[in-house]
């Protein structure tokens, strides 16, 4: 039997901000007193904020937050620019609207009460009251990665590290470049296929707009580390490169080149651990029309039929500047309609996977519904150019319409790691990369091009 979500209730947020309108009051707001950091602003920071903003914090797709929230001088600083982010929602970041809370893997919804309290700090002077009232609330985030491990990796300790042969030069003129570059696995690191259990792009800087690889995902702007569910994996062959489109976008002009020394972290399942699903993922694009100059609001749709009974375990939409809004549904064999996701302000500066709590069971039979809406008016303060009639195309002033999906077979495979592995696994994981490299124009690191030697080293590493 089928289990379909009934959408959450929508909430109306309140954006009347003050003292009087703070819903949950902590004890010294219900005395009266303005609202300080280490007794109210710090525990509510360190629940919705910290995971990123930290010192030395994540690198998410190329973009660290820029300050740390758990440091009183730093908020204060930042306090009405935290004001304003928190109440244009810009603040924490997160695109599938409130109807999907609880649904997905480490949502960013900020709680009213939390969102109107921080406000009433910043209104009541951002005050930093006494150090000590830190120790009465936890000071760690719910999913424990609040701090960076001391592998320096949020996955932990990999089992295999790859990087370019050497720091790729991307040149003065260059403002959008896609090339296809192999990482070699060390001699001895990786000589029998494996099961990735997680996986973590570290890019070599804001730059790099996303990057893409048959076996560790995709990493844009808003993406960190992926992990698997337990018992779902993909097979990396024992190949000595692991291949990966890039894709740098920047400011052409002299003085802009960067270098870039891209990284790749795997984490491997252990031997006589269980995959009972093998992971897949289909782009599902939609190609072939024209969004005409100065249209607000261009609408393009397309289907995919679900030919056997899968496990749902993620989806990731992708437009770029003139992206509006992006919506999943499902057509179940029964006619009815429910909706996947629905992301009413996509942000191309924040490109998430949203992650299932639980994969979700999709019948065969059933019909995957896309619809993206994109803004090509002078309204869109990131379009390059309403007066341009825009096709889909792989630069970031073209735009695109995909709706990548991540998913498994519902039957099990029972492959136990150590052992056999299945043949039209293994063929498949082997094929998958060598088709990709066979579509693409390897950049060849063996030129004796000596551009990207420079003074200081690497750039951003």
């Amino acid at each position: 039997m089928k289990s379909r979500t009934q959408p959450l209730s929508m909430r109306l947020p309140t954006l009347l901000l003050g003292l009087s309108a703070a819903i949950g009051l902590s004890s010294a707001q219900a005395q009266g007193a303005a609202p300080t950091f280490y007794a109210d602003a710090l525990p509510v920071f360190q629940k919705n904020c910290v995971a990123c903003h930290q010192p030395d914090g994540p690198d998410v797709g190329g973009i660290s937050a820029p300050m740390p929230l758990n440091d009183y001088a730093q908020a204060k600083i930042w306090a009405p620019l935290i004001k304003n982010a928190l109440i244009t929602g810009y603040m924490p970041p997160w695109g599938a609207h409130e109807r999907h809370r609880g649904e997905f893997k480490d949502e960013r919804y900020i709680d009213d009460d939390e969102l109107n309290l921080l406000v009433a700090w910043v209104d009541g002077g951002a005050l930093e009251g006494n150090p000590a009232d830190a120790a009465s609330h936890t000071l760690a985030a719910s999913d424990g990665t609040t701090e960076l491990p001391n592998s320096g990796w949020w996955i932990g300790d990999p089992d295999l590290v790859v990087q370019f042969d050497r720091p790729v030069h991307v040149e003065d003129d260059v403002m959008d470049w896609q090339p296809t570059i192999q990482m070699p696995v060390p001699p001895g690191a990786h000589d029998e296929p494996k099961w990735v259990a997680s996986a973590e792009l570290d890019p070599g800087g804001p730059w790099v707009h996303h990057i893409v690889s048959s076996h560790m995902g995709v990493g844009v702007p808003g993406r960190g580390p992926f992990s698997y569910p337990e018992g779902w994996g993909v097979l990396l062959p024992e190949d000595p490169f692991i291949t990966v489109n890039m894709h740098y976008h920047k400011n052409p002009g002299e003085g802009t080149a960067v270098n870039d020394l891209t990284r790749a972290g795997f984490v491997f399942y252990k031997d006589g651990a269980v995959i009972d699903h093998v992971v897949e993922t289909n782009l599902l694009p939609n190609s072939g029309w024209t969004i005409p100059p100065g249209d607000p609001n261009y609408k393009v749709t397309n289907t995919h039929d679900i030919d056997e009974d899968i496990f749902l375990l993620s989806m990731g939409p992708h437009m770029h500047y003139r992206g509006k809004a992006m919506r999943y549904e499902v057509e179940y064999p029964d006619g009815e309609r429910e909706v996947l996701l629905w992301v009413p302000k996509y942000d191309f500066n924040w490109q998430f996977l949203y992650e299932y709590k639980e994969p979700k069971f999709i019948p065969a039979g059933s019909t995957l519904h896309m619809s993206w809406w994109f803004d090509n008016s002078k309204e869109n303060r990131w379009n390059p150019d309403p007066m341009a009639a825009v096709e889909y195309g792989p630069t970031t002033t073209d735009e695109m319409a995909n709706a990548r999906i991540y998913f498994a077979p519902t039957k099990k495979r029972g492959i136990v790691v150590g052992g056999e592995i299945p043949g039209d696994v293994l063929a498949a994981a082997r094929d998958d990369d060598e088709r990709r490299r066979s579509r693409a124009n390897l950049l060849d690191q063996s030129k004796d091009d000596l551009n990207w030697l420079t003074e200081d080293g690497v750039n951003g590493r």
